[in-house]
């Protein structure tokens, strides 16, 4: 079973992703900012990182930096999220992370994208 951290601080946002990717059989780890993301991502070296770029203490960007620079979690593939449009999501993948999707989230779109990035 693939194993997907999703680091969001929006409380809705974090259940609805939750929920859509345990449908699919994935088990779901959460943490709901960068700090405890990345500790969790150490822990529990998951097959993919969601990620919020706008959060408190330590925001996407900053995560995403953090991850491609540890040598145990670099390949790790990163989808990012964020409602602030393009430009922020555009930045955030120029610092490595794979791929984004748009708030508010799609369900299906984001069930696909995490496909795509797992297989």
């Amino acid at each position: 079973m693939k194993k997907i951290l999703v680091v969001e601080d929006g409380e809705v946002e974090r259940e609805l992703m939750r929920m859509a990717l345990e449908r699919e059989g994935y088990r779901v780890v959460v943490a709901e900012d960068g700090v405890r993301g990345f500790e969790l991502a150490l822990e529990e070296r998951p097959d993919l990182i969601i990620t919020d770029v706008y959060m408190p203490e330590v925001d996407g960007v900053h995560l995403v930096r953090r991850v491609r620079s540890t040598p145990e979690l670099a390949a790790t593939p990163i989808l990012v999220t964020t409602g602030f449009g393009t430009g922020s999501a555009t930045f955030t993948l120029a610092q490595g992370a794979d791929a984004y999707e748009p708030k508010p989230l799609d369900p299906d779109s984001l069930r696909e994208t995490v496909r795509r990035l797992l297989s």
